[in-house]
């Protein structure tokens, strides 16, 4: 089911589109799941539901009556559906009230008189199926939503909305860019610098009363990461040109959010043969051993990107045999200069079996898969190996 046919998704897109909020796709769920299983009572001022959408989707309170305003034409637009909605849930449960024999339910007449009454006439058709069947409605109501395919397991709720709605992200990733940025977090190693994070104003306070004036004010002594810290290789073009967006994300997550604006990065295609490049379109080139010449033995952690060959899955003996030794070569400047050599691998474990990737993996301190469907995996493997660099040093 689209978009459109989703019961109030369009209130969702207009607070994105006029409110600037965040388009929150486990609250668009949690909505979906307090109507599905009944969390908000139903009152004809729609009370209890104007409370429960500010309590879940208002940011900010003065914004309360733009989101009124929305909430209000959203209602209006989409009443029919949530009163049916809310209908269902009430059916099924209810159980018929116990009635009372009084003298009317013996006479004839009055029996003539109730069969004679007509249903009402503003319940929807559609109603009419749903109350003889109520076993079902519950199977049939039940919504789901997922994000990407946006399904509701319904045939009852009609179109709300003839806009075409677009997801207007490009987080389709199992791991996010957050959880990149934080991963990478974990890989700094600071020290001192030069530069000015604001005033010390006990130093600057002493100052004055030693000096007996003021001058200028004594600075916060700040403090940056180690350029050492990481040096990052990744495989570009061939077959990793499917997951092109993948490494310009990884790098620009580590050199923006991840606190590491200096990490050098190299490309190479396949593996390195002698030298690697500064631009992904292969130019530049660079040597090997002037490209880790600022390397710490103690420190740097080098972070190569590459399928290793997992993605073309070839299992033949000589390939993998040809692939390893190259590779290897690459791993041997790596192992002299750095600490240790991290193999970040678009393809998940099950792929490595059989072909280079399994080789090369044994190779290195660690391989490990960034899109495992379970996103926290990446920030586990990094702090994992954040820990183990810092008991060596210790030790």
């Amino acid at each position: 089911m689209t978009a459109e046919t989703l019961p109030f998704w369009s209130f969702f897109h207009d607070l994105e589109k006029k409110l600037s909020y965040e388009r929150w796709i486990n609250k668009y769920q949690h909505f979906l799941e307090a109507l599905n299983n009944g969390y908000i009572s139903y009152d004809s001022e729609w009370k209890n539901f104007r409370q429960f959408c500010k309590i879940l989707l208002l940011q900010d309170f003065r914004d309360e009556a733009a989101f009124d305003q929305l909430l209000d034409i959203a209602i209006e637009k989409e009443k029919r559906i949530l009163e049916l909605l809310f209908r269902i849930k009430k059916s099924p449960e209810t159980k018929k009230p116990e009635v009372q024999r009084n003298d009317d339910e013996t006479d004839p007449g009055a029996i003539s008189e109730k069969k004679d009454q007509k249903a009402p006439t503003d319940i929807p058709a559609v109603s009419a199926n749903l109350m003889q069947e109520p076993a079902d409605l519950r199977q049939t109501m039940n919504l789901q939503f997922l994000p990407g395919q946006m399904v509701a397991e319904s045939h009852l709720i009609s179109a709300t909305s003839s806009v075409t709605q677009f997801l207007h992200t490009d987080e389709y990733f199992p791991v996010t860019r957050r959880q990149m940025v934080k991963g990478w977090q974990f890989l700094r190693l600071k020290e001192k610098s030069d530069g000015r994070e604001g005033i010390d104003v006990p130093e600057t306070i002493k100052q004055v009363a030693r000096e007996g004036l003021f001058l200028n004010p004594v600075y916060k002594t700040g403090e940056r990461n180690r350029e050492d810290t990481l040096l990052i290789f990744a495989d570009y073009r061939g077959s990793m040109t499917p997951f092109h967006e993948l490494t310009t994300r990884l790098i620009e997550t580590a050199k923006g959010g991840g606190c590491h604006p200096r990490a050098p990065v190299y490309y190479f295609q396949n593996h390195p043969v002698g030298y690697v490049f500064r631009n992904n379109n292969m130019s530049g080139p660079v040597k090997i051993k002037e490209a880790l010449m600022k390397t710490n033995r103690n420190f740097t952690l080098a972070v190569v990107i590459s399928d290793a060959g997992a993605a073309r899955g070839n299992t033949s003996p000589e390939r993998k045999k040809s692939r390893l030794e190259i590779t290897s070569r690459f791993l041997e400047f790596l192992d002299e200069s750095c600490a240790h050599t991290i193999w970040l691998n678009p393809m998940p474990i099950h792929r490595w079996k059989g072909n280079a990737a399994e080789l090369i993996s044994k190779k290195v301190f660690l391989m490990a898969p960034v899109l495992d469907r379970y996103g926290d995996k990446f920030q586990e493997t990094l702090r994992t190996i954040l820990k183990q660099q810092k008991l060596a040093l210790i030790n």
